[in-house]
């Protein structure tokens, strides 16, 4: 709270100065007027700050369970049937034009998508909705779906709390792929290669998404696998450190493959550093290197497996600890202290030169 007090201290400061200044053009109730504005607009910006430094998005799993072309109110009106009305003669003849509001069909058409993590609606191809999307035509009941959804991560923003991981150096390691998001409507790449070529590879993202069908509503899973050229397991350290430890639902696990299709090292990550879910951790990862070699097959069944047996989707109610450690960064500070500096300066100018009273004359 002490930011906040600082930062809004100057803009308040600058209505009483100006008050002091143009006492005479400036009066108590447009003084109080600016000292409310401003301190409304900061804690509305301040708000927005702390927002955008815990949203956060997760991918949710499921299936399709039905699809429909639907009915809906045409979504394309105009103005039509305007008329002019008037009233008063002479120099006090004042017209308006009323209109009344037309549509270009009697009803419109969406093309849904029913799944039981929500539904979807492929865009139409024709203005009203009549001619069927070739997307559309293409969705199979029962087939995979993911979708983004949007929450709050504390561990976002404030990341050095748990992954501070001094004096640790990730220079020579291979780099980090960007984490998974949803396209096409309802699609992931969630098996990502990083210098490993992988034969079958859309096989593999295929099964992957195929058995989270049941992990996502199950299990509340959403399972990523990270193929790496490297030998070093320090790597596991890297991807977590960029990732933030990953989303609260996500259960990411790496291999080490320099050798293809032998195995050099595994190991699983899952939401703050694996709490509540150390079984899972030690069992899955064991096991899945015991296997030697990747097997699609035999990785995809000990996962799911697993993942039915001993995972835990974290709570983030166990991470609100650190929400007194949140602070904006310091770029975002200066921004909404200009902001308020100049949308108090700009009051003052106003007031200045305008007079503004909110109960009739002032004595003031």
């Amino acid at each position: 709270m002490g930011y906040e007090i600082a930062i809004l201290a100057l803009p308040v400061l600058t209505a009483f100065f100006a008050k002091i200044y143009w006492k005479t053009t400036i009066n108590w109730h447009e003084m109080g007027l600016q000292v409310v504005i401003v301190l409304l607009v900061g804690f509305l910006l301040f708000a927005f700050a702390g927002f955008s430094q815990v949203r956060d998005v997760e991918i949710w799993n499921g299936q399709v369970t039905g699809k429909e072309q639907v009915q809906v109110s045409c979504e394309h009106s105009y103005q039509c049937n305007c008329v002019k009305s008037c009233s008063g003669s002479g120099a006090n003849k004042s017209c308006t034009e009323i209109c009344q509001t037309c549509y270009d069909h009697s009803y419109d058409w969406d093309w849904d998508v029913f799944t039981n993590i929500g539904r979807f609606s492929i865009d139409r191809v024709d203005r009203q909705g009549v001619d069927m999307p070739p997307r559309w035509g293409e969705v199979q009941v029962g087939e995979p779906v993911a979708r983004s959804h949007v929450y709050t991560n504390y561990v976002k923003a404030v990341p050095e709390s748990l992954f501070n991981h001094e004096g640790a150096t990730y220079a020579g390691l291979p780099p980090v792929p960007a984490y998974p998001q949803v396209y096409d409507y309802y699609r992931v790449n969630r098996v990502l290669t990083v210098g490993v070529n992988l034969p079958n590879a859309n096989a593999w993202n295929a099964h992957l998404s195929d058995i989270l069908k049941e992990l996502g509503p199950k299990k509340q899973a959403n399972v990523t696998l990270v193929l790496v050229n490297t030998a070093d397991q320090m790597y596991r350290h890297k991807l977590e450190a960029e990732w933030l430890g990953g989303k609260k639902n996500d259960v990411v696990v790496m291999f080490g493959v320099t050798d293809y299709p032998k195995i050099a090292w595994v190991d699983v990550m899952t939401f703050g550093l694996n709490m509540g879910n150390e079984r899972f951790h030690m069992t899955l990862k064991n096991n899945l290197f015991n296997l030697g070699e990747l097997d699609q097959d035999k990785v995809m069944s000990e996962i799911q497996t697993q993942v039915i047996a001993y995972y835990d989707r974290p709570q983030m109610k166990n991470f609100e600890y650190l929400k007194d450690a949140i602070t904006p960064p310091t770029w975002l500070l200066i921004v909404i202290f200009i902001l308020e500096m100049a949308l108090s300066i700009g009051l003052t100018v106003y007031f200045h030169l305008n007079d503004v009273r909110l109960m009739g004359r002032s004595r003031w």
